[in-house]
C-alpha cells in the first residue's frame, strides 16, 4: 500500500489520550494507598497462583458456565487483540499501515494468529449481543438500569470489532490477497465489487475506527465501574494467603485506628476492593439480608466506600499535607462513611456468611469492610443494637450469650459420667496417669441451651460408644468468642481467646472436637494469632474418622428422607460439605438435596452475632431458609451446627411443620442408629 498514517496526527490524538487515561489511574491509586497500611503476608507463588486461577481461568465467573464462557470470550478477545492493537500503535507512531508483529514471526504464526484474531472477533461480538440482551432485553434483577457506562463500554468493545472486520480485510484486498482466513475470504467476496479507491477508504474507516475506539476505552475505563479491568487483577495478586473463616487480626495497644467510620481509616487493601467493584449484584443476590427486605447490600457496601474514597480522600490527603494529624482528621469527621454513605442498620444485618465473598468475581471482601465498621462504631462509640448489647455483657459477665451462670456449665452431663480436665490433672498428681487423648470443646450452646444439650449427650454417646478417651473443661470452658468478635467487641474476643488458650496450655491440650462450627472456625483459624496452635476437628469429621476405622457401627435401615443445611462457618468458611453429607448416609437416611444447598447455600439468618439480635427486613432469614429446605418434603432436616438448629427448628414451627418434620444435628441422628456392643469405654 502506498499510504501512510499522518504521525503528527496520531500523535495528537495518542499521546494526551493514554496521559489522560494514566493521569486517572495513578490518581486513584494515589488516593488507595492514602489509607491505612496493609501488608500482604504472601508469597510471589501464591501471587501468581491466585492470578492464573482467577484471572486468567475466570474460575469465579465459571460458577454461571453460560454467563462465564461469554465473558470469557471478551477477555481472551481483549488478550488476542493486544497483538494487532500494539502493531496498529507502532505503526502509526513509525508512521506506516504496514507494521504488523505477528509478520515478525514467520507465515505459520501469521496464519495462525490471523485465524485465532477473526474466531475471537465473532465471540466478542457475540458476547457483547449476549450482555446486551441480559441486561437491556432480559432485566437482569441484580443488575442496575439504565447504566450508561456499560452502554459505551459494550458499544465501543463491538465498535472494535466492527473497525477490525473492516480494516483486515480491506487490507488484504489492498495487498492484492485472496483472503488468509474464511471469514476474511468471504468478506473480500463482498468487498470485491468496490473499486480500490473505495477499499482503501474502508481500510481507513477501520484502522482509525479501531485505533480511536481503543484509546476512548482507555480513557472512559479508569472513570467507569469498568475499572476492575485495571484494579481487579491487583486485587488479587494481593489477595490475602489466609482461611476464609479468619477475621482480620488487631493489635489492641498499636493500631493507629479501632476499627474504620471514616475513609482514611480503612486499609488501602479495603479501597482497592471498592475501585474492583464492576457493580454486578452476584453478591446481592447471594445475601441473606438482601433477599429478606433488609437495608444490607454488599454491592452497595462497595460503591458506598468507593464514592467515600474518591469525594473523601482529596480532602483528606491535602489536610495531612498541610500538617493535619489522622487523628485530627477522624475526630472532624471531615472523612466520615458511617452514617454519611454506609447507614448503621446495614452494617447490622449482616449474618457474616461469606456468600457475597464467594460470589464476588473480583476477589473482594465485602465482609471485611463491615467488620471494620462495626469494630469502629462499638470500641469508639459504644454503639450497637440494644440485644446485642446484653448479649455481650452475658459473654463478659458469665462467659456465655444467655447470662446463665457459670457454674452450671457442667449441668448438662450431670447423669454422664464424663470427666472433666480438672478431676483428671487433679487425679495425675503422683500417678503415671496420662491426659485424655480428646478434649470435647461443649460450647456455650451445648451446655446452656435446652435444645443444643441433647446434641451434646448424643456426641458423649457416640463418643462413649467407639471408646474415645475424651474430657471435657466443664466450668472452665469459657466462650471462644465468636460472637463478641463479629459483633466488634475486638476486646472481648481476645480476653476470651487469651483466657481459653492459657487453659489449654495448662492442660497440655493438642486435639479438640467440637458441635458447633463457630467454636471450630475460631478455634481453628483464629486463635494461632494469639498462640493457640491445636488440631480442631468438627464432630461430623471426627465421628466418620469413626466410622470408617470400625470404631463405630450403624444400623442403616433407617426409612427417612432429609435434607441437609450447609453451615456457613462449616461449609463456606472451612469447606467441609461431605462428612455431614457421609454421615447421614452411613446412618440409612435418603438424601434429598436442594439447589441451595453446598456453596450456593443459604444462611439460616444466626452468624454475624444475628442470633443475638433482633431481626429487621420484609421476612426472616431462618423462615426464608426454612422454606427451601421444605422444599423436597423431607422426614427431616439435618443440620451440623447448634445456631443452625435453633434457628430451623424456630422456623419449621412457625410454619407449622413440626409435627411432619423434625430438626436435627448430624450427631443425633448417628446416635440413634448406633448398634452398642458390649463395649468399655473410658467415660
Amino acid at each position: 500500500m502506498d499510504i501512510k498514517p499522518n504521525v503528527l496526527l496520531f500523535s495528537i490524538i495518542f499521546f494526551p489520550t493514554v496521559a489522560a487515561g494514566l493521569y486517572f489511574i495513578f490518581r486513584n491509586w494515589r488516593l488507595i494507598k492514602g489509607a491505612s497500611a496493609w501488608e500482604p503476608e504472601t508469597s510471589i507463588p501464591f501471587r501468581i497462583k491466585s492470578v492464573l486461577i482467577n484471572v486468567i481461568a475466570q474460575k469465579k465467573l465459571m460458577k454461571k458456565p453460560i454467563r462465564g464462557i461469554f465473558h470469557i470470550f471478551v477477555f481472551f478477545g481483549f488478550l488476542v487483540y493486544t497483538i494487532h492493537t500494539t502493531s496498529q500503535i507502532i505503526g502509526g507512531l513509525s508512521g506506516t499501515y504496514e507494521f504488523y508483529l505477528p509478520a515478525f514471526l514467520g507465515e505459520t504464526f501469521l496464519l495462525f494468529y490471523d485465524n485465532v484474531l477473526d474466531l475471537f472477533t465473532l465471540l466478542v461480538i457475540g458476547g457483547c449481543l449476549f450482555f446486551f440482551i441480559r441486561r437491556y432485553l432480559m432485566l437482569a434483577p441484580e443488575l442496575d438500569r439504565p447504566s450508561w457506562q456499560s452502554i459505551i463500554i459494550l458499544s465501543l468493545i463491538f465498535a472494535l470489532m466492527c473497525f477490525t472486520l473492516l480494516e483486515t480485510p480491506a487490507k488484504e484486498i489492498l495487498h492484492s490477497e485472496s483472503g488468509s482466513t474464511f471469514l476474511r475470504t468471504y468478506i473480500i467476496s463482498i468487498f470485491a465489487k468496490y473499486s480500490p479507491d473505495v477499499v482503501e477508504r474502508i481500510f481507513l474507516v477501520g484502522w482509525w475506527g479501531h485505533i480511536c475506539s481503543v484509546l476512548l476505552f482507555f480513557l472512559v475505563i479508569p472513570l467507569s465501574k469498568h475499572a476492575h479491568l485495571i484494579w481487579a487483577p491487583l486485587n488479587y495478586w494481593f489477595l490475602p494467603n489466609t482461611a476464609p473463616g479468619k477475621m482480620s487480626d488487631m493489635d489492641l495497644e498499636n493500631a493507629p485506628f479501632w476499627g474504620a467510620s471514616n475513609v482514611h481509616e480503612f486499609t488501602w487493601k479495603n479501597h482497592l476492593d471498592a475501585l474492583s467493584c464492576i457493580e454486578c449484584g452476584r453478591c446481592q443476590l447471594r445475601c441473606p439480608a438482601s433477599l429478606t427486605g433488609k437495608e444490607l447490600s454488599p454491592k452497595n457496601i462497595m460503591i458506598d466506600l468507593k464514592h467515600s474514597l474518591v469525594e473523601k480522600m482529596p480532602l483528606v490527603l491535602s489536610k495531612v499535607k498541610e500538617g493535619v494529624e489522622l487523628s485530627a482528621i477522624s475526630e472532624s469527621g471531615e472523612g466520615k462513611v458511617v452514617d454519611s454513605y454506609i447507614s448503621r442498620d446495614s452494617i447490622w444485618a449482616c449474618t457474616s456468611c461469606y456468600a457475597c465473598v464467594d460470589a464476588c468475581p473480583v476477589g473482594n471482601n465485602q465482609l471485611d469492610t463491615i467488620f471494620q465498621l462495626r469494630r469502629s462504631v462499638v470500641l469508639n462509640e459504644g454503639s450497637m443494637p440494644t440485644q446485642l448489647q446484653s448479649a455481650l455483657q452475658n459473654i463478659e459477665t458469665q462467659s456465655n450469650p444467655w447470662g446463665i451462670s457459670q457454674d452450671k456449665r457442667e449441668e448438662w452431663a450431670s447423669d454422664l459420667n464424663v470427666k472433666t480436665m480438672r478431676d483428671l490433672f487433679s487425679d495425675k498428681e503422683g500417678s503415671e496417669s496420662k491426659e485424655p487423648d480428646v478434649l470435647y470443646w461443649v460450647g456455650c450452646a451445648g451446655a446452656f441451651d435446652d435444645r443444643n444439650k441433647k446434641v451434646a449427650r448424643s456426641v458423649v454417646n457416640i463418643l462413649n460408644a467407639a471408646g474415645v478417651d475424651f474430657a471435657i473443661l466443664g466450668t472452665e470452658e469459657n466462650c471462644t468468642g465468636d460472637s463478641a468478635r463479629r459483633a466488634g467487641n475486638e476486646y472481648l474476643f481476645q480476653s476470651l481467646a487469651n483466657k481459653n488458650i492459657e487453659t489449654f496450655t495448662k492442660y497440655n491440650v493438642k486435639k479438640i472436637i467440637t458441635a458447633c462450627p463457630h467454636c471450630f472456625n475460631t478455634l481453628k483459624n483464629e486463635y494461632p494469632s494469639f498462640g493457640g496452635n491445636y488440631e480442631v476437628v468438627h464432630h461430623s469429621t471426627f465421628i466418620q474418622d469413626l466410622i470408617e476405622k470400625g470404631k463405630v457401627k450403624l444400623n442403616n435401615s433407617a426409612d427417612v428422607t432429609a435434607t441437609y443445611h450447609d453451615s456457613c462457618y462449616l461449609g463456606r468458611y472451612n469447606d467441609n460439605y461431605s462428612n455431614p453429607r457421609d454421615l447421614l448416609k452411613s446412618s440409612g437416611v435418603q438424601l434429598k438435596e436442594i439447589p441451595e444447598s453446598g456453596s450456593n447455600g443459604m444462611c439460616c439468618g444466626a452468624g454475624g452475632a444475628q442470633m443475638w439480635m433482633e431481626e429487621t427486613g420484609s421476612e426472616r432469614v431462618n423462615i426464608l431458609r426454612t422454606k427451601q429446605l421444605l422444599s423436597t418434603s423431607p422426614d427431616k432436616i439435618a443440620t451440623a451446627c447448634p445456631f443452625c438448629i435453633t434457628m430451623i427448628g424456630d422456623a419449621v414451627k412457625a410454619e407449622s411443620k413440626s409435627e411432619e418434620v423434625s430438626v436435627q444435628d448430624i450427631a443425633e441422628i448417628v446416635s440413634d442408629a448406633l448398634i452398642v456392643e458390649d463395649k468399655k469405654g473410658s467415660n
